[in-house]
């Protein structure tokens, strides 16, 4: 039961949060220098960060219907959820500043620090090679 409350948050969260970037997304000036403009990456990871939440609310729902009777067992350990939630709030904050500095500071420099931030969040601990995610957005 903790287990399915925890993944409806993180699915209605997920939404939300999809929803709010794409309404900022729209207020990103609409210049096109090369076809798309500042305003796609946002709208792009949006669209995609809604899709996936409700395709993983849908699946809550389905396997919540076929397993009514059956008893979710607690498998996470404290260290893996206290990972988890660390990798989502950093993803969130590079979501926001991304968004927030995408007109100021440029399309092409805000993707870059944009990616190489989701790719040293999401790198296992052992293998974060500063300089090589550092060039390889590049």
């Amino acid at each position: 039961m903790v287990n399915l409350k925890r993944d409806l948050f993180s699915g209605v969260f997920a939404l939300f949060f999809g929803i709010f970037i794409l309404l900022v997304s729209f207020t990103i000036g609409k210049t096109r220098l090369a076809g798309v403009g500042p305003d796609y990456l946002p709208k792009a990871v949006a669209i995609y960060i809604i899709g996936l939440s409700v395709v993983h609310l849908v699946t809550l729902l389905v396997n919540r219907l076929i397993k009514k009777n059956e008893t979710v067992e607690k498998t996470d350990t404290a260290a893996k959820e206290n990972f988890e939630m660390k990798t989502l709030l950093l993803t969130v904050f590079l979501l926001i500043a991304y968004v927030f500095l995408l007109q100021p500071v440029g399309f092409i420099v805000m993707s870059a620090i944009f990616l190489f931030g989701q790719m040293y969040i999401l790198a296992p601990a052992g293998h974060r090679n500063f300089l090589l995610l550092l060039f390889y957005p590049l």
